[in-house]
């Protein structure tokens, strides 16, 4: 038997998201609320799965380090690109 609490779903805004691109690098992940990763993207591959239609990326408002390095921005886009590729249900 698990212990209490430890099959609950994990809502989808307590996945954490980590970010960062500067000048054509970067990467982001995402984990879980206790830090097992769900997965991870350099940036060629982030590039690759814009590209290939998979994931999408928020709107900004002009592509500078602030913007694009905003994890809070990113998590939607990630939680359903996970959720896509059958990675979290």
């Amino acid at each position: 038997m698990l212990p209490k609490g430890m099959n609950k779903k994990i809502a989808d805004h307590e996945y954490v998201a980590s970010v960062w691109f500067e000048r054509g690098d970067g990467y982001v992940s995402l984990e879980t609320p206790r830090g097992r990763r769900i997965f991870s993207l350099d940036y060629q591959g982030v590039c690759d799965e814009i590209e290939a239609g998979y994931l999408t990326a928020p709107r900004f408002a002009g592509f500078n380090s602030r913007s694009a390095n905003s994890e809070a921005d990113w998590q939607p886009h990630l939680v359903e690109y996970a959720k896509q590729r059958g990675l979290i249900k």
